[in-house]
C-alpha cells in the first residue's frame, strides 16, 4: 500500500511561453496523485506575476503548495549553456540544481518537464527501492543505448569508457535520490560535461546527464515516461515531445491533444487559442534576447 503521510517534493522548470503547458501539468497532478501532501517547485525564469496567479488560482486542493523560485536564486552566478532551439529551452539545465533549494533531509525529489501530463499517482515512485542507484528514469524509447547509430545518445562513449550498448535515459522524468545526487556532485559533472564535450551534444542536458548517469541510474516502467510519438498502452504519463500541443502544427495523435486540454480547460487557461508559427517565432527571438542581454 502506497504511503500518503509524505510531502512529495515535486520540482518544475518553466518560462512564460510554456506555462500553459505547465497549468496542464500541475492540474494532471492535482486529479490523478491525490491523496498525498505535493510541494510543487517552480523553477521561475521569466513567468509574469499575471500568470503567477492564474497558476495559483487553478490549484483546487489543499494537498498543493506552489513555491516559485527564482533563476538567479537558484542557479547563482554560475553560466548556463544556452541552445537557441525551442525544442531545448534553456530552462531544461536548471533541473541540476535542485540541490541548491530543496530542504535538507528530503529523500527524494521528483523531477518533470513542463510538457507532461501525469496519469498515474506519483505517490507510486516514493515506494521504489534506489538501491545503489543516484536517480531512476525511463530508457528512451527513440535513442535507446549510448551508441544509437542515428545520431543520439553520447556519441564519445567510448572516450567516456562506456559500453555501444549501454542504456541511454529519457531526462523529461527524474526520480532523485538527492543525498547520492549530492554526494556524487551530478550538477557540477554534467555542468563540466556541457563545456568540455559540446560538439557532441545532441539534446541539450540530456547528453550531460547520460554522459555522467550512465550505469548510475535505476530503469523504471516506460509508462512513467510515454512519449506521444507512439501510441503502445500503459501510460502512466504523456510527454509532449516535438511541437506541443499548444502550437498549431502538433502533429501527433488528437487523443493525445485531447487529453492534454481535457486538464487545460479545468484551470485558468481554458479559453487558449492556439499558438501559430508567426507568434512562436516572434516569441522565440524574445527569449533568445533576453538570454543574450542578460
Amino acid at each position: 500500500m502506497i504511503s500518503t503521510d509524505r510531502r512529495l517534493s515535486v520540482v518544475y522548470a518553466c518560462d512564460n511561453n510554456f506555462v500553459p503547458l505547465l497549468a496542464a501539468s500541475i492540474k494532471s497532478l492535482e486529479i490523478n496523485s491525490a491523496g498525498s501532501q505535493k510541494d510543487i517547485y517552480i523553477i521561475d525564469d521569466g513567468i509574469s506575476a499575471a500568470n503567477r496567479q492564474k497558476l495559483i488560482r487553478s490549484i483546487g486542493t489543499d494537498e498543493i503548495t506552489l513555491k516559485f523560485l527564482l533563476v538567479k536564486d537558484v542557479v547563482g552566478k554560475i553560466t548556463i549553456p544556452y541552445f537557441n532551439n525551442a525544442a531545448l529551452p534553456v530552462t531544461t539545465f536548471f533541473r541540476l540544481f535542485v540541490h541548491t533549494f530543496i530542504p535538507e533531509g528530503t529523500e527524494r525529489v521528483l523531477y518533470l518537464d513542463s510538457d507532461m501530463v501525469v496519469l498515474g499517482n506519483i505517490a507510486e515512485l516514493w515506494d521504489i527501492d534506489f538501491g545503489d542507484n543516484i536517480i531512476a528514469a525511463v530508457q528512451d524509447p527513440g535513442i535507446k543505448t549510448l551508441g544509437c547509430s542515428w545520431g543520439g545518445g553520447v556519441r564519445n562513449w567510448q572516450e567516456l569508457g562506456y559500453q555501444s550498448d549501454d542504456k541511454y535515459l529519457n531526462a523529461g522524468l527524474l526520480l532523485i535520490n538527492l543525498k547520492k545526487w549530492n554526494e556524487f556532485d551530478v550538477c557540477t559533472k554534467a555542468l563540466d560535461a556541457a563545456v568540455k564535450y559540446q560538439k557532441h551534444i545532441v539534446y541539450g542536458d540530456q547528453y550531460c546527464l547520460n554522459a555522467v548517469l550512465a550505469n548510475r541510474w535505476l530503469e523504471l516502467d516506460p509508462g512513467w515516461n510515454h512519449l506521444v510519438d507512439n501510441d503502445k498502452p500503459g501510460a502512466k504519463l504523456l510527454h509532449y515531445i516535438g511541437n506541443k500541443p499548444i502550437y498549431t502544427n502538433y502533429t501527433y495523435s488528437r487523443e493525445y491533444r485531447d487529453i492534454f486540454f481535457d486538464y487545460l480547460n479545468k484551470t485558468e487557461w481554458k479559453n487558449f487559442k492556439l499558438v501559430g508559427a508567426f507568434t512562436r517565432r516572434v516569441r522565440m527571438v524574445k527569449r533568445f534576447i533576453r538570454k543574450i542581454t542578460g
